[in-house]
């Protein structure tokens, strides 16, 4: 995976035109999560740390409770 941004507290990686979001999840001690996310939430995720914390909640909410488009 090549590494695209890194800020925020996030890496956002690419890999054969997918993308993925790598963050800390863990509260004590660090425990990284990686993520599937679109190019344009690649994009909003850029923007600024409230933009990134968005869209992993929405990821975490769909892990939790399951998609709401259904």
């Amino acid at each position: 995976m090549k590494s695209i941004f890194i800020g925020y507290g996030i890496e956002i990686l690419e890999e054969k035109g997918k993308f993925f979001l790598r963050y800390d999840a863990g509260e004590i001690s660090d425990r990284m999560e990686i993520i599937e996310i679109t190019e344009s939430e690649v994009e909003i995720a850029q923007k600024s740390s409230m933009d990134a914390y968005k869209i992993i909640i929405k990821y975490q909410n769909e892990m939790m409770f399951g998609s709401q488009n259904k």
